[in-house]
C-alpha cells in the first residue's frame, strides 16, 4: 500500500485570530498538528472539550474519503442524534467553506443514508455515517479508513468493527482516527495506555481546552468552576482519570509511583501471589533497601499453582521469597493428594513468608497508602492491568470488581507483610521450609 499525501487545503498553521479573538482565518493548533502528523495506523487525539477534536476528525476524513476514492470511509458517532449534532453539522460546514474557495469543489449529502459524496480533482470521495449504539449493524463493506467521535462514550465492540472493516486492497491511505473526551478508565484507556496498546499500531495526542486561543479565558473559566480538579484533568486537559469517589488505593500517583528501574545484580527478588483458579494473579518484586519495586504483573487464565511457580520461575530464576494468600496451608488451587498450595511453594524451592492469620482488610489497605506515601512503594511502567486497577478499585464499585482483587492482593500481601501498620499485631511473619 502506498501512503499517498492528504490532500493540502488543509492549512496547518496556528489559525489568525482578530483582535475580539474570532477566528478569521483557519488552521490548527498545536495538538491538532501533531495528531494530523502522525503516522500509526490507529491515531488517538484525546482532549478536553472545546479543543477542537471533531474539527479535526472531519477534515481528516474528508481528506481520506478524497484519497481513496472511489472505496469509502465512514465516521461513527455514539448515535445518530448526536451525529446530527456534531459530526454532520460540522462536516457541512466544512464543505460549505471549501466549496467557496476552490474551484471545481463540489459535495451533496443525503439525509436519508447518511451519505456524504464529495466532488474535487477529478475524484468522487464517500463518506458513510453510522451509528455506535447497536455495534453487531456495524458489519458490512470494507471501508479504506474510519473515524470514531467520541469512541470513549461508545463500546468496544464498535471499535473492534472498525479495525476488521478497514482492510480494502484498493486504498491508498489506510487508517483509524479516535477523537474524543476521556470517559473514566475503559477500554479507550487501554489503548492509549494500557493492554491494548500493545496490540496495536498506536499513536496518541492529548490537548488541552485551554490551547484553543479562539475560546477565550471565559470559557475555561466556566469550566473549571463547575468541576473538581479530577473532573479538570479529564474533562479540560484530556487526561484520563477516574471519576468515582472512594477510591481504595487513594495515595497511588501514576505520575510519582510508575517508575522504570534497572534490576541491580544483589536484588533479592521475591513473588507476592494470590490463589485463584481463573484467573491466577501474582507480582514479582525486589526491596530498593528503603521500599519494595514491583517489577512485573501476571494474571493467567485456568492456571494452578504450580504452573504459576513454573511461569514465574522461568522469567526470574532467581526469585527466592514467597508472600503468598495467608490462606495457602488451608487449601489448594491444585488438590491432588490433599497438598496445600504452601507445599507447592516449597516444591518450587521457594522460602515461604505468610502471617499467621489474614490482616484486617483495612489494615492492609492502609499498609500500601502509607508505602506509596511515604515513597516506599514503585511499579514498572509495564504492570499495565496492576496500575489500571489501583487507578479504579472502589470501595463502592467493589463488588462489581471482583476481577480486579486477585492481582491487588498479590501486590497488598508483600508490601503488608514488610510495611505493616501498627495495628496490624496478627501479621507476625512466620516461615516455613
Amino acid at each position: 500500500m502506498v501512503a499517498r499525501v492528504l490532500p493540502s487545503f488543509w492549512r496547518t498553521d496556528d489559525p489568525t485570530l482578530d483582535a475580539r479573538g474570532l477566528v478569521v482565518k483557519g488552521g490548527m493548533w498545536r495538538h491538532q498538528r501533531e495528531w494530523w502528523e502522525l503516522k500509526n495506523f490507529i491515531r488517538i487525539l484525546v482532549g478536553g472539550y472545546g479543543s477542537g477534536k471533531t474539527i479535526e476528525l472531519c477534515k481528516r476524513m474528508i481528506s481520506l474519503a478524497l484519497i481513496n476514492a472511489p472505496v469509502p470511509v465512514a465516521i461513527v458517532s455514539p448515535t445518530f442524534p448526536m451525529a446530527r449534532q456534531t459530526t454532520i453539522r460540522t462536516l457541512v460546514e466544512l464543505l460549505k467553506g471549501k466549496e467557496t474557495l476552490i474551484k471545481g469543489f463540489t459535495w451533496k449529502h443525503n439525509k436519508s443514508t447518511f451519505e456524504f459524496e464529495i466532488r474535487h480533482g477529478g475524484r468522487t470521495g464517500t463518506i458513510l455515517i453510522y451509528s455506535g449504539d447497536h455495534p453487531e449493524r456495524l458489519k458490512g463493506p470494507n471501508l479504506s479508513a474510519a473515524g470514531i467521535d467520541e469512541p470513549f462514550l461508545q463500546d468496544e465492540e464498535v471499535f473492534t468493527q472498525m479495525v476488521a472493516r478497514v482492510r480494502h486492497p484498493d486504498s491508498k491511505r489506510i487508517e483509524i482516527n479516535l477523537t474524543g473526551t476521556p470517559e473514566q478508565l475503559n477500554w479507550g484507556y487501554d489503548l492509549a495506555e494500557g493492554e491494548l496498546n500493545d496490540r496495536h499500531d498506536v499513536g496518541i495526542v492529548r490537548g488541552s481546552t485551554r490551547e484553543n486561543l479562539a475560546l477565550g479565558t471565559e470559557y475555561t473559566k466556566r469550566l473549571e468552576g463547575s468541576f473538581d480538579d479530577k473532573a479538570q484533568a479529564a474533562y479540560i486537559d484530556g487526561e484520563f482519570v477516574n471519576l468515582a469517589a472512594g477510591l481504595v488505593f487513594h495515595a497511588f500517583d501514576p505520575t510519582k509511583h510508575i517508575i522504570k528501574r534497572q534490576i541491580p545484580d544483589s536484588a533479592a527478588l521475591w513473588l507476592g501471589m494470590d490463589f485463584n483458579v481463573n484467573p491466577m494473579a501474582f507480582v514479582v518484586g525486589y526491596e530498593t533497601g528503603d521500599g519494595l519495586h514491583i517489577l512485573r504483573d501476571y494474571e493467567i487464565p485456568n492456571s494452578d499453582t504450580q504452573d504459576a511457580c513454573r511461569v514465574a520461575l522461568s522469567d526470574f530464576p532467581k526469585l527466592g521469597e514467597v508472600f503468598p494468600d495467608p490462606s495457602c496451608r488451608q487449601r489448594s488451587t491444585s488438590s491432588p493428594g490433599g497438598k496445600t498450595d504452601e507445599h507447592y511453594l516449597r516444591e518450587a524451592g521457594l522460602h515461604v513468608s505468610a502471617p499467621t492469620a489474614p490482616w484486617p482488610l483495612r489494615d492492609s489497605f492502609n499498609a500500601v497508602n502509607g508505602a506509596f506515601r511515604n515513597g516506599k512503594l514503585t511499579i514498572s511502567p509495564e504492570c499495565k492491568r496492576l496500575k489500571k486497577y489501583l487507578c479504579t478499585f472502589s470501595h463502592e464499585l467493589m463488588p462489581r470488581q471482583e476481577s480486579m482483587k486477585h492481582l491487588l492482593d498479590a501486590m497488598r500481601y508483600p508490601v503488608t507483610s514488610m510495611f505493616p501498620v501498627a495495628r496490624a499485631t496478627a501479621t507476625s511473619e512466620v516461615f516455613f521450609g
